[in-house]
C-alpha cells in the first residue's frame, strides 16, 4: 500500500477534535447592504456590527455607533430589529440604546461591544466602557426583558484590566459569550500599550460560572502573525456548532487600515488553527456577526462595509471538518529480554452514514509536524476494520519502528482500539498484551492539570515504563513526579516532547528498587495538552498492562 509523505497545508493538528477544516466560499446577498449607510451627521454616522440574535421570531441586531469621522472610542450602541432576519430592518427609535456612563462615571468615554446573548432570564449584554480620564476598557454587564430597555450591573465594572505589562493591560473588549457545558465563556479583544497610541492587540479568553464572577486565561489565544494577520486580530465572533468552535476575525492585511475577515476552527477556544486561505472576505470589510441555523446548518455572516458603513450579508456552507485522536502507543520493534512487539487496531463507524479516515504515523522522539499520512479509506455505516500489526501493513514500516498513530476521521462516531502485545516470532503465540483506546481531545491532560498514574512497580517481577504523547503543534515540557506508597515525593523526570511528538521513560522507578508508588503528571506550559499512560510489564513474559491515567 502507498504511502504519502504529506506537507501540512490543509491539516493542522491541534489538540483537538478538529484537525483539518476546508472553509467553504462566502456569497454576498444579492440585496446589499442589507443595512443602508447610516446618515453622516447622526450619533451612529459610523456603524459597525455587533451581534444578530433570534428570539421568539424576531431578529435583533446589536452595532456599535459613533460619530463620524471619530477614531476616538467614544461608542454607544445601537439596536434594529427585523421579523425574518431580512431587509428592511427597523432602526430602534430609543437609540443608543446603550449609552455611555456621566461624566466621571468608568464608562463616561464609551459603551458598547457585541457580546449579546439571551435566555430564559431575558437579554443579557457585557460590554466595553471607556473612561475618557485614566484610559482605560474594562467590561460591564447589562440585562433588558425585551432588548431595547437596558440596565447597567450596579457592580460594574465586572472584569477590569490586567496589570501592567500584561496582554490586556489597557482594554478588554468582549466580542463573543456562550454559554456551554454549565460555563460562561467569554472571548475579547485585549490590548497592550507598546507606548503612547500604540498598542499591541490580541484575542483574550475568560470563563465564568455566573456569568458576572470571571477567570481570564493566562496568556492570549490568538496574536498576529505574518503575512495575513500583520499587525493586529480584533472585532471578531465565535460559533459552537456542538463539535467545536469557529471564530471569524477582523484583521489587516500588508498595511495598516486594510480590513479584512479571517477564519479559524478550535476544538476548546483556546487552541486555534488559521486556515491557511484567508482571508475569506476581503475589500476592506470587517467585525464578522456570524450565525449557524440549527436545521440547515448554513452559516449567515452579517458585515462592516468601511467604505460608507453600511451593512452586508453573505451565506456560506462553512465549514467541513475532520476530527481525530491519538493511539499514543504503537509497536513492530523488538523489546526488553527477547520480546517481539506488534501493535492491531480495531476501528468500528457508530456512525450512520458512512465514514472517510486516515492514518497518521507519528514516530517515536520526532518531530511530528509533518507526519506520514496513510491512504483514506472509507467505512460503511455500522461496519468495522481490523487492521493486524498495523504499522506493517498501513505503512509498510519495517522493525524497529516505535511511536504513536493519530486516527483522523469525518466523524466523531468512528470508534478506534489497539492492543499491542508480545509476539516472539512468526508462529509464536502471543500473550494478549495491553488493550488502548483512542484517546479523544476531552481527555487530554491540560496546563493546571495533574494526573496520577497507579501502580508504579520495580522489582524482580514487573517494571514500570511511562509514555507520553504531545497533542499540539508546539514543543511543551512534561513534568513527572515519582511518589512511593506513602506519598513521599521521589523527585521530578522532565520530558520534552516535539511537535505532535511522543516519548516513553522506561524503567522510571528502578533507581528505587524494590519499590510501589505512582506517578503524577503535569505541563508547566499554559498552552500544554498532552496524553500519559503507564504501562507495568512482567518481567518473565514482557506481557504489558495499560495504566491510564487518573
Amino acid at each position: 500500500m502507498r504511502v504519502r509523505a504529506t506537507v501540512m497545508v490543509l491539516v493542522a493538528l491541534l489538540a483537538v477534535p478538529v484537525l483539518a477544516v476546508a472553509q467553504s466560499e462566502w456569497v454576498d446577498d444579492p440585496v446589499n447592504p442589507v443595512v443602508p449607510p447610516p446618515d453622516p451627521g447622526a450619533w451612529d454616522g459610523q456603524r459597525y456590527t455587533a451581534a444578530v440574535l433570534e428570539v421568539d421570531g424576531t431578529y435583533h441586531m446589536y452595532y456599535l455607533g459613533r460619530l463620524a469621522n471619530s477614531w476616538t472610542v467614544d461608542f454607544q450602541g445601537g439596536h434594529a430589529t427585523s421579523p425574518d432576519g431580512n431587509p428592511p430592518w427597523t432602526i430602534d427609535p430609543a437609540n443608543p440604546v446603550l449609552r455611555r456612563g456621566d461624566p466621571g462615571e468608568w464608562d463616561d468615554f464609551g459603551a458598547a461591544s457585541g457580546a449579546v446573548i439571551h435566555d430564559e432570564s431575558g437579554f443579557r449584554w457585557w460590554y466595553a466602557g471607556a473612561d475618557g480620564e485614566v484610559g482605560r476598557g474594562r467590561v460591564g454587564y447589562a440585562t433588558s426583558t425585551d432588548g431595547s430597555v437596558w440596565e447597567k450591573h450596579p457592580g460594574n465594572p465586572i472584569i477590569d484590566v490586567g496589570p501592567p505589562g500584561s496582554f490586556d493591560d489597557t482594554y478588554v473588549i468582549p466580542c463573543t459569550v456562550l454559554f456551554h457545558d454549565g460555563l460562561y465563556q467569554m472571548w475579547y479583544i485585549a490590548a497592550r500599550t507598546v507606548s503612547p497610541g500604540d498598542y499591541d492587540w490580541r484575542i483574550g479568553y475568560a470563563w465564568s460560572e455566573d456569568g458576572l464572577s470571571w477567570t481570564k486565561h493566562p496568556e492570549p489565544v490568538l496574536g498576529p502573525r505574518p503575512p495575513n494577520d500583520r499587525f493586529y486580530v480584533i472585532n471578531f465572533n465565535v460559533v459552537f456548532d456542538g463539535f467545536g468552535y469557529h471564530l471569524w476575525y477582523t484583521t489587516d492585511e500588508d498595511t495598516p487600515g486594510t480590513y479584512n475577515i479571517a477564519y479559524a476552527v478550535s476544538p476548546d477556544g483556546i487552541e486555534w488553527t488559521r486556515y491557511p486561505g484567508n482571508p475569506v472576505v476581503g475589500g476592506g470589510s470587517g467585525q464578522p456577526v456570524v450565525r449557524r441555523d440549527r436545521v440547515s446548518g448554513e452559516y449567515t455572516m452579517w458585515y462592516t462595509d468601511h467604505a460608507d458603513f453600511s451593512f452586508w450579508r453573505a451565506t456560506s456552507e462553512c465549514c467541513s471538518t475532520v476530527y481525530g485522536s491519538f493511539i499514543p502507543a504503537a509497536a513492530y520493534a523488538a523489546g526488553a529480554q527477547g520480546s517481539f512487539f506488534r501493535t492491531d487496531l480495531d476501528l468500528s463507524n457508530a456512525d450512520a452514514v458512512a465514514v472517510g479516515y486516515e492514518l497518521w504515523w507519528l514516530p517515536r522522539g520526532e518531530d511530528n509536524s509533518e507526519p506520514t499520512v496513510s491512504a483514506t479509506f472509507n467505512l460503511g455505516a455500522g461496519m468495522s476494520v481490523r487492521y493486524a500489526n498495523v504499522l506493517a501493513e498501513v505503512f509498510e514500516l519495517e522493525p524497529d519502528a516505535l511511536g504513536a498513530l493519530a486516527v483522523m476521521s469525518t466523524s466523531q462516531h468512528l470508534l478506534a482500539m489497539s492492543r499491542t502485545y508480545n509476539r516472539p516470532g512468526d508462529g509464536a503465540s502471543g500473550t494478549y498484551g495491553q488493550a488502548m483506546p483512542a484517546i479523544m481531545p476531552e481527555e487530554l491532560i491540560r496546563y493546571g492539570e495533574r494526573r496520577r498514574i497507579l501502580f508504579g512497580t520495580e522489582d524482580a517481577a514487573m517494571r514500570t515504563n511511562i509514555g507520553c504523547q504531545n497533542a499540539t503543534d508546539g514543543v511543551i515540557p512534561i513534568d513527572l513526579e515519582l511518589f512511593d506508597m506513602e506519598g513521599s515525593s521521589l523527585g521530578t523526570e522532565r520530558m520534552i516532547l516535539l511537535p505532535l511528538g511522543n516519548d516513553q521513560i522506561n524503567r522510571i522507578f528502578e533507581a528505587f528498587a524494590p519499590i510501589s508508588g505512582y506517578v503524577e503528571v503535569s505541563t508547566p506550559s499554559s498552552l500544554g495538552a498532552f496524553y500519559c499512560y503507564g504501562s507495568v510489564l512482567d518481567n518473565l513474559s514482557s506481557d504489558p498492562t495499560t495504566i491510564p491515567p487518573m
